[in-house]
């Protein structure tokens, strides 16, 4: 779903087909997208996460960084802590990849960069040391040797046996320093990979994938330890209970807006006991946040069964901006000499129609929320669910 989709479902719906008797521009369709896309992601957000390392001794952290920058974190839905068994991650790669150049002309010409890492059942380390090649006419393609492969760890305390399922390539576009994937190699066996894609096969998605900056390879913690928290901390709390319960800054700077956490950053607190603040930078939490769902000409992130409740939003929020009376609801006079059409029932007849549809779209807004709510229970319970829902 794209959304000139959308804009099209909207004049359908409205009335109001291609020509030069248009009632609303494309600007306004958008604009009352925006405003009915607005609304329904209060009701529906999106809900992406993040995994953030923690810090020593530390209850305060910044906000996530969102999934993309134009649809920023709203708030935080729930928090998972510790999310893996203390040191059951891998260590990242210890060794780069050999890289020659070879005969071919699909890549450009310049500096290249290459980095490995390792998947598990759990997730994926951070990056290998980086090998570096410089390709020339003629020898625009590249081989990778020696690509590390790693044991498997022996079984943590209660868990199972953490193995290696896999390994992804990342490369940097020409001259470039951010390593996107290339490929994954579904073994821990192969050692050579020939590399003969251009740029524009790795950074033409709109969020091309890229290394990761934590290690999320440790076995999962199950079940899953949900954490209270609460947001906006640095607002609200003094710069001495900041400070006392660890943060990202010197003593006495938190909490100020000279501070890496200061109220220009929005950030959570973790209320746990002292006895389980990280002692060390090894342990991860995932956080689940709240963004304004996508829909523009790259895709959407609105479920194509919720297509109709913005359309409908977006109608009403059009015809609430477009006061102008139509030809309906006409009254005719006696037939006098300046006899006239009686347009004095036209502005409210509109206003109805526009009123109408805006309950429809809050009302279908309000069965969202409850849907949203059982489903929030039983995530939140992990399992203990009723076998029968009471009628929405």
């Amino acid at each position: 779903m794209l959304l000139s989709d959308v804009e099209n479902m909207v004049r359908l719906d409205l009335f109001d087909p291609a020509g030069t008797n248009q009632r609303w521009a494309t600007s306004d369709i958008d604009r009352a997208i925006d405003k009915a896309v607005d609304r329904y992601s209060e009701y529906y957000p999106n809900v992406a996460y993040a995994d953030m390392q923690s810090e020593t001794y530390q209850r305060t952290y910044p906000y996530p960084t969102s999934w993309n920058t134009a649809y920023p974190v709203q708030w935080i839905e729930r928090i998972l802590y510790p999310l893996q068994v203390y040191g059951s991650c891998y260590p990242a790669p210890a060794s780069a990849p050999v890289t020659v150049t070879q005969a071919g002309s699909t890549t450009a010409i310049g500096s290249y960069q290459y980095a490995v890492t390792l998947i598990t059942q759990g997730g994926e380390t951070t990056p290998s040391p980086s090998a570096s090649v410089v390709t020339t006419s003629g020898n625009q393609s590249v081989q990778l040797s020696s690509i590390p492969v790693s044991a498997s760890l022996p079984a943590q305390p209660g868990t199972a046996t953490n193995t290696v399922i896999g390994r992804n390539i990342y490369r940097t576009l020409v001259g470039g320093s951010i390593f996107y994937l290339l490929a994954t190699l579904t073994d821990n066996t192969t050692t050579v990979y020939n590399d003969s894609q251009p740029d524009s096969m790795l950074s033409s998605l709109p969020t091309p994938p890229r290394a990761p900056t934590v290690n999320t390879s440790g076995v999962m913690c199950w079940p899953p330890q949900e954490r209270p928290f609460s947001e906006f901390s640095n607002l609200f709390d003094s710069t001495a209970s900041l400070a006392a319960s660890g943060n990202l800054g010197p003593q006495g700077i938190s909490g100020s807006a000279a501070g890496p956490t200061g109220t220009q950053a929005p950030t959570f607190t973790l209320q746990v006991p002292a006895s389980a603040l990280p002692q060390d930078k090894t342990l991860l939490m995932r956080v689940f946040y709240a963004t304004k769902h996508q829909l523009d000409s790259n895709g959407s992130t609105i479920p194509e069964l919720h297509r109709d409740i913005v359309v409908l939003g977006a109608c009403a929020y059009a015809m609430e901006a477009y006061q102008v009376p139509t030809n309906d609801n006409f009254d005719l006079q006696d037939g006098s000499l300046h006899d006239r059409l009686d347009d004095t029932k036209i502005p409210l007849a509109w206003s109805s129609a526009a009123q109408n549809r805006m309950q429809q779209f809050f009302k279908r807004l309000q069965e969202l929320r409850q849907q949203r709510d059982y489903a929030f229970a039983s995530y939140v319970q992990w399992g203990n669910v009723p076998r029968y829902w009471d009628r929405l």
